[in-house]
């Protein structure tokens, strides 16, 4: 299944992702099912990428063009030589929801709880909103 996704921060206008294609192996039932397909898609993608540095490191005009629409600019290699663990990423990720410290949107509506039945099509936008935990004094 095809979905789009994209990542925005409350309080930003710029979208961090502008609907970057994803591949879905099922299709979730609910939206735990959802941020664990997700997480586990990211995880691969992330273990993936070479920890070894490059010998010559160029980026082409068009690399960087596209790399300015997502918020970073950089060669894609890793520095950390371990590789993520999927089931702690999935459980930091359902605790971040639990905690209020993103939402999610399917289409314009918000999906509010974590087994809640989800209507999932083909084509769908999920819009991803992480919230900025505020730090500091008030004056």
């Amino acid at each position: 299944m095809k979905v789009y996704v994209s990542v925005k921060q409350a309080g930003k206008r710029k979208e961090y992702i502008t609907k970057k294609e994803l591949f879905l192996r099922d299709i979730p039932s609910t939206l735990r099912e959802l941020i664990t397909e997700i997480v586990r898609i990211n995880v691969a993608e992330y273990n993936g990428k070479t920890a070894e540095p490059l010998i010559i490191q160029y980026l082409s005009p068009a690399d960087i063009e596209n790399q300015l629409k997502t918020g970073k600019v950089g060669f894609g290699e890793r520095r950390n030589p371990n590789q993520a663990d999927v089931k702690k990423a999935v459980e930091t990720a359902i605790l971040a929801f639990e905690d209020g410290i993103f939402r999610v949107f399917i289409g314009e509506n918000e999906a509010p709880s974590l087994d809640e039945p989800l209507a999932l099509k083909e084509g769908d936008v999920l819009t991803f909103i992480r919230f900025t935990m505020l730090a500091g004094r008030m004056w």
